[in-house]
């Protein structure tokens, strides 16, 4: 073993580039390979996550996909608001066990502020770090991640700004005071401010009438979904937008182009190791030198074997261990599947091929 340890020390102060190459095209062929695995099944449950809040939202009449993404993302711009007799027409109704108000149009320092009701934290797995949530129209709640980046602190003051420039017309008459450090599950929710939705009314002089921009709903039943539908025709001024049908739509028009990601994901990696193992083959065979001095003081065959080749299949090893982490760190899901252990088949082949070699010298 000192021998083996002493050879893979010289070889690492005279070849250390080619051994980080190794490891970096071992690497490249374990992400081509969980690459496609690993996107498809973290869009898909990120899909089915945000449909499961809400089982219906109710918006202003307009794109159902622009409700939703505006609703459960703040992305594009809301379709118009929705009355305060809208809002009880459906708090009341027999098929709804539970609504939650959503009030957006306004932002501080750029990020959006969120008005709702005090089940939005529930419903969306929003933890109170440190604090209250709101409880007033002049209160707010800031993500602890938001309070660090923006150097905000329990008790800080706050002012709003209209629209979702930070430049819009500020609400210099509304103050709002910091009562809460939340966390969310959902980066969305990590990159907005909360407040109350009576806070809006405040704001803007309760010029809005108490309207808002949604409503979220649970249902009693999954088999209300299908009377929805014909109660809505008869409500000229509202759309509702069924979280789970719009994710199933995207997911069907996302599937060419996933199935084009795994067509690739297969070709590439193929290419990557062949490249592998050429590269590990040749690296090995340049060490004649040494295969030599090794030969001439009758060192054993599996000795010479791991003394020569023991750091190559090291390097590919290393390679293929550390795709994972940086998978997990940059997708936030790990989606390992059975197709590992496809990652390990260069490493394989050029090993075999090695020992091959060796043992006709």
């Amino acid at each position: 073993m000192r021998q083996i340890l002493v050879f893979w020390s010289a070889q690492l102060k005279r070849r250390s580039v080619q051994f980080i190459l190794t490891a970096l095209l071992s690497f490249l062929v374990t992400a081509g390979i969980q690459g496609p695995h690993i996107l498809e099944h973290y869009l898909y449950s990120k899909w089915q996550q945000s449909a499961q809040y809400a089982d219906v939202i109710i918006g202003h009449k307009g794109s159902p996909l622009q409700i939703v993404a505006n609703t459960l993302y703040r992305l594009e711009n809301p379709t118009g608001n929705i009355d305060s007799n809208t809002v009880n027409f459906w708090d009341r109704h027999p098929l709804v066990e539970e609504s939650c108000a959503i009030s957006l149009g306004d932002n501080i320092h750029g990020f959006p502020l969120v008005g709702t009701d005090h089940n939005y934290y529930r419903w969306m797995g929003i933890n109170l770090v440190e604090g209250a949530f709101p409880e007033s129209p002049y209160e707010i709640a800031v993500p602890a991640k938001l309070a660090k980046t923006l150097d905000i602190e329990l008790g800080d003051e706050l002012h709003t700004s209209h629209g979702s420039d930070a430049r819009g017309e500020k609400h210099e008459h509304h103050m709002l005071t910091v009562t809460a450090l939340t966390a969310g599950e959902r980066p969305s929710d990590n990159e907005v401010f909360f407040t109350t939705g009576d806070a809006y009314t405040f704001m803007h002089d309760g010029l809005n009438n108490g309207s808002v921009t949604s409503l979220m709903l649970k249902l009693k039943s999954k088999s209300a979904l299908l009377m929805l539908p014909r109660l809505l025709d008869n409500r000229p001024d509202e759309q509702g937008a069924f979280p789970v049908f719009i994710f199933a739509q995207l997911q069907k028009q996302w599937e060419p182009t996933l199935r084009r990601i795994r067509t690739w994901g297969q070709i590439v990696p193929i290419g990557i190791g062949v490249v592998f193992v050429s590269f590990a083959y040749f690296l090995g065979g340049t060490q004649r030198e040494a295969l030599a001095f090794l030969r001439i003081r009758k060192t054993s065959l599996i000795t010479i074997f791991f003394a020569l080749y023991g750091l190559i299949i090291l390097s590919g090893l290393i390679g293929i261990l550390v795709t994972y982490p940086l998978m997990n760190i940059f997708l936030d899901e790990s989606g390992m599947r059975s197709a590992w252990l496809w990652s390990f088949v260069p490493v394989g082949v050029s090993t075999i091929l090695y020992m091959t070699q060796l043992m006709k010298r």
